[in-house]
């Protein structure tokens, strides 16, 4: 059949094409971005290698030198053996003669193809740290302890493992949900393998990601679960006061101020502000202000002492009360004028909150008026409260008087009924109880679940108006946590309060969201670093519920307000330390410290998990062995008596039964409170253990030393109390 004209111009183009098309496709195979990074590398990797060759060869030359003129020392002595001259020639030419292919892992526990390694190639090839990408040596030691082979790339980079085209491979192609992670944000990877549970001290980290153990405790501090469900998080009682008599506390006008920005009473407060109308926070202020008077605080003294007499507020009262705030160790915990730690709530403007009642009433008995109160009870005497009560409510700040709007005068008597219902309504809906428990109010949660959330589509995310923005996942997490208001539009009201984050606090806690992932890794893969449920780590979690280092340094760090704890373990005896701990009472004398240690009302668990702490951190083993008690007889107390009283004079600084001095502790109790072996370290030479103690070393013969240390274990009576284990 022949083809006409036509028919053969086809077939002829038809023909061209397919051939360009070959042509084409042969040179897009050959050309492929892939293959010509391995190219490059290649050049590279037998450019470095040819370089250490050369290297060994001139030291082997030079060794030659020496063998030749001097001694018969070997090469290999020398450090250059045949071997690795051959492992060198080997490697040069498997990279000479290496072609270009795709590498491939398949990590079967992470259900990952992984072929970042194709053009990656030195990913775990020392030598090419300065290379730019993608030749370059991983930075750190991180592959140390996770090798490529065995995790890959995607496991913490993120990104498309199957893909080999930069923008594919990057995550970049439309609606993938995992583009790749730059920067800090690589750090919410860490959390597949080494979860950060809300159990641990807020002083754990993960020392390889610093910016996610920083998100890890935004979000603990800031409470995030208390509207936000978290599977692996229970949402704690509260972190903030009771509003439950919040009314019987503090003054109207106050918390209308308070209402309108935190920030402005308390800079560093955690408390953030709400997008309130002035009108809404006048309901907000009726309702909370609607709560019955507590019947829960024991009888008063009426008239208070000092209180009802005209000039309550004095200079002398007032200086009087600054004293003993100081001495009782309160800025341990308060700060005042920026004065103090800031662990409890900052003082500076207290008499501009609080009503002289209720102030009078919890510094006699602070779980009277809020039994959950961790505030601890430091036994003032009745004379010394009106004092500390004139100086704390001379302490004022915010003067400004509010607006006279009717919303907003602090004793609104018009439609106040309205004002409770609406005022409790928006209560509710902002989830205060989130943070704050309120009897007549049940707690609910008010905001999305974030399980999930690092995973999240962008077509999933709602962006409103704004156009100005990246439209990613990363881009709206740090609006909502910076700027939550920026989402907000006339038929969508957020509830989100300001945090007031900085640039660096929302980027740390972006971090920890991109870590809440729906896929869990295998359990292979996962890794516990730091173990919540040692000695160490339930104590600390005690120590930093009731602030102990405010007033204590342990392990050279804390405050000087009361001893050094990190040697107690091996000082005291467990059964003392609990008795004490149960119930303090003063041991050291009124100049070093106005009121002794004030009772935190510890539980059972508490007590034994902090004498648990205490033995591990100095050493002493738990539960403690009690020492054999040495029998010590009568006839040798005199000779111990005597030197106590008058060789040494210990009398003159140390009290028994109520005789002697009042500088050091009190030795009434000794032979009950510390063991055997610390009296004598400490008699041999107290700088040993204190190196700024005041007392003196001294000089005894041996058997000064036997019966000074046999007399102090005879005084008090060992009190011997059942110490359970911790769990």
């Amino acid at each position: 059949m022949r083809l006409n004209r036509p028919q053969l111009i086809f077939l002829a183009v038809f023909c061209l094409t397919l051939l360009g098309a070959v042509v084409w496709a042969l040179y897009a195979e050959y050309d492929r971005p892939w293959k010509q990074y391995q190219k490059i590398f290649n050049d590279l990797e037998y450019g470095y290698t040819a370089k250490q060759y050369q290297k060994l060869l001139l030291q082997r030359g030079g060794v030659a030198e020496k063998i030749k003129y001097n001694s018969p020392a070997s090469v290999r002595n020398a450090g250059v053996s045949e071997k690795d001259l051959l492992t060198l020639k080997n490697r040069l030419s498997l990279i000479q003669n290496r072609g270009e292919k795709i590498k491939q892992l398949w990590l079967q526990g992470l259900g990952e193809t992984d072929r970042c390694i194709t053009c990656h190639q030195a990913v775990n090839k020392p030598g090419f740290e300065n290379v730019s990408q993608p030749f370059r040596t991983h930075p750190g030691d991180y592959l140390k302890h996770h090798p490529v082979e065995r995790f890959g790339c995607v496991i913490c980079h993120e990104g498309q493992g199957v893909a080999l085209t930069v923008n594919a491979a990057h995550g970049y192609a439309k609606n993938w949900s995992k583009p790749i992670l730059k920067g800090a944000y690589i750090q919410s990877s860490c959390s597949k393998c080494h979860f950060m549970d809300q159990d641990l001290p807020f002083t754990a980290e993960l020392t390889a990601a610093p910016v996610f153990t920083k998100g890890w405790k935004i979000f603990m501090e800031n409470n995030c679960i208390g509207c936000h469900k978290l599977t692996g998080y229970k949402r704690p009682d509260r972190i903030a006061p009771s509003l439950t008599y919040i009314a019987d506390k503090i003054k109207r006008e106050w918390l209308i101020k308070w209402l309108k920005n935190p920030k402005d009473y308390l800079p560093e407060t955690r408390m953030p502000r709400f997008e309130f109308s002035d009108r809404e926070i006048g309901y907000v202020a009726d309702y909370l202000m609607s709560m019955e008077p507590a019947q829960r605080a024991p009888e008063r003294p009426s008239p208070f002492p000092k209180l009802d007499a005209g000039g309550f507020l004095n200079n002398s009262l007032i200086e009087e009360g600054e004293n003993l705030f100081n001495a009782l160790g309160c800025p341990g915990c308060h700060k005042i004028n920026g004065k103090g730690n800031d662990f409890a709530p900052d003082l500076s403007g207290i008499g501009s909150k609080v009503k002289l009642d209720w102030l009078y009433e919890f510094l006699r008995k602070p779980k009277s008026y809020d039994p959950k109160t961790i505030v601890p009870d430091f036994r003032i005497p009745e004379k010394e409260i009106p004092g500390l009560a004139a100086y704390l409510m001379s302490l004022k700040k915010n003067k400004k008087p509010i607006p006279l709007t009717p919303s907003l005068t602090p004793d609104r008597r018009g439609g106040i009924i309205e004002g409770v219902e609406k005022g409790k309504k928006l209560v509710r809906d902002y989830g205060c109880t989130g943070c704050h428990e309120i009897e007549t109010l049940s707690f609910q949660y008010n905001a999305p679940e974030l399980d999930g959330i690092g995973d999240k589509r962008v077509d999933e995310l709602v962006f409103n108006d704004l156009n100005d923005v990246e439209k990613t996942l990363i881009s709206w997490l740090e609006i909502k946590v910076r700027e939550p208001g920026r989402f907000a539009t006339d038929k969508i009201v957020t509830r989100m309060p300001d945090y007031n984050f900085s640039k660096e606090q929302a980027e740390a806690l972006v971090t920890f969201l991109l870590s809440m992932k729906d896929k869990p890794v295998s359990i292979k893969y996962r890794k516990t670093l730091v173990n919540h449920n040692t000695a160490e780590m339930r104590g600390r979690r005690i120590l930093e519920k009731y602030n102990c280092r405010g007033c204590h340094k342990i392990k050279s760090k804390g405050g000087d307000i009361g001893p050094e704890l990190t040697h107690e373990g091996k000082k005291s005896r467990a059964e003392w330390l609990y008795t004490f701990l149960k119930k303090p009472h003063k041991i050291r004398p009124v100049p070093i410290l106005k009121a002794g240690m004030p009772d935190f009302n510890l539980s059972e668990q508490e007590v034994n998990t902090i004498i648990e702490y205490l033995s591990f951190i100095s050493g002493e083993s738990y539960p403690y062995d009690p020492e054999p008690r040495k029998e010590i007889s009568p006839e040798e107390i005199p000779s111990g008596e005597k030197l106590y009283q008058e060789v040494f004079a210990c009398s003159g600084c140390h009290t028994v039964n109520g005789t002697g001095g009042e500088v050091g502790p009190d030795h009434t109790d000794l032979a009950s409170r510390l063991k055997r072996e610390w009296i004598e370290q400490w008699l041999k030479n107290p700088r040993s253990i204190k190196p700024d103690v005041r007392m003196p070393r001294f000089k005894f013969r041996d058997w000064e030393f036997e019966a000074l240390t046999n007399y102090l274990m005879t005084l008090g009576q060992y009190r011997f109390v059942q110490v359970k284990g911790a769990d």
